[in-house]
């Protein structure tokens, strides 16, 4: 038996809800296909033995622009974090306070071995300036070389920084984008839901009708118009939205452009311990540059004596037990430690230049009736994953 629909959505994180959200709002009937039993796709949680664990660590940027269009979002319970970072040098902690939300960050004493006076003011002149150079066809460490950082804080700070946000020792990431970021951490605050980052697509698809959103439904095969499942099942539409660029994959031979073949990702591995409660920051993300293994670790109570602790690493080999005794090199009155899971995720950001802001529409018109759309063909975030359907729908009225 075959059901027809005008506009199928293919996969239930950011950008398909997005999809959904704005054909909605259009009265037009849609229907949501995704393999999983629950919605979200890179924002997801797991409870796992009581904890709730992000399937990856991710934090909320409040003032992404394209947040407005759900702003359901902001009736979440969220921790909001301080803005600034911990890191740690010369096996000594040090507090770096944003001075653009915290005062205390002017004081002479908000800095780390290497952060000089001229490292402050040229900072405080990208914040104030950054817009002016966000044109320029430049590599990003090539960029803050020539505005006069040197190479060491280059690498303890935007290094250390951005390399959880971009997955990438490199930076390599369009200059645009890279200020399009700094900017937003300058000025935004910075969130993480209470109950997981998976709350959040919960939140949004909550306000869509339950009905329209089948899981646990297995795509084999597109057509030029039909879809068929591994249960037997097929589905005809008019319009078919994939949010994922492997999804070509499935798209009969003589449809095949094979257009995404050289896309690629960076990866990441996140690890979940809990240990006895020690005295940490809550408020603030510790940052370790000078580490192969661990990027940053964010530390969260998880009960009057226990401590959730989410570290995260770009290497996609290190082990747990790695990962545990630099822990405890680092915090050595952590006591009674216990692994709890780990999640490798190999595609967690999408990283090819080419397709960054594609053609300046940030989604791709497969044919007539196929379109691809996702974080992969805008920018690598939430922000981007929203612009990417916003701009597909607003297409389709022209």
């Amino acid at each position: 038996m075959s059901k027809s629909y005008d506009n199928i959505i293919i996969g239930s994180g950011i950008t398909g809800l997005t999809i959904a959200k704005l054909l909605n709002n259009k009265n037009e009937d849609y229907l949501i296909i995704d393999k999983n039993n629950s919605v979200g796709g890179k924002l997801s949680t797991e409870n796992h033995l009581g904890y709730e664990l992000d399937c990856g660590f991710q934090i909320l940027l409040e003032d992404y622009p394209n947040l407005k269009i759900f702003p359901e979002i902001y009736n979440l319970e969220s921790k909001r974090l301080s803005s600034g970072f911990i890191t740690i040098k010369q096996e000594n902690f040090y507090k770096i306070l944003n001075p653009f939300k915290n005062i205390k960050g002017l004081s002479p004493a908000n800095t780390f071995p290497g952060f000089t006076l001229k490292d402050k003011y040229l900072l405080l002149k990208l914040i104030l300036l950054n817009k002016k150079y966000k044109n320029k066809k430049i590599p990003v460490k090539d960029f803050l070389k020539n505005f006069g950082f040197s190479h060491t804080f280059i690498k303890n700070f935007f290094v250390s920084f951005f390399q959880g946000v971009f997955l990438s020792k490199g930076l390599n990431v369009p200059l645009k984008y890279f200020l399009f970021i700094f900017s937003l951490f300058s000025k935004s605050n910075v969130s993480i839901p209470i109950n997981g980052i998976g709350q959040i697509a919960k939140n949004i698809a909550s306000l869509l009708d339950s009905s329209k959103i089948i899981f646990n439904k297995e795509i084999i095969n597109i057509g030029i118009n039909s879809i068929k499942t591994k249960d037997g099942d097929n589905f005809n539409f008019k319009n078919l939205y994939c949010t994922d660029p492997k999804i070509e994959k499935l798209i009969n031979k003589e449809l095949n452009q094979e257009f995404f073949k050289d896309i690629t990702y960076n990866g990441t591995q996140c690890f979940y311990f809990i240990s006895d409660m020690v005295d940490i920051n809550e408020d603030f993300i510790y940052l370790f540059p000078d580490s192969n293994n661990i990027t940053n670790i964010y530390f969260k109570k998880a009960s009057q004596n226990k401590l959730l602790v989410s570290v995260s690493s770009l290497s996609m080999e290190v082990s747990k037990n790695t990962i545990e005794k630099e822990i405890l090199g680092y915090f050595s009155s952590m006591k009674n430690i216990r692994f709890l899971n780990s999640y490798k995720i190999p595609d967690a950001l999408p990283s090819n230049p080419k397709f960054f802001n594609f053609q300046e529409k940030s989604f791709y018109k497969y044919n007539n009736n196929i379109y691809f759309a996702g974080d992969y063909l805008s920018s690598p975030c939430l922000d981007g994953a929203i612009q990417s359907g916003i701009n597909l729908v607003e297409s389709l009225r022209k």
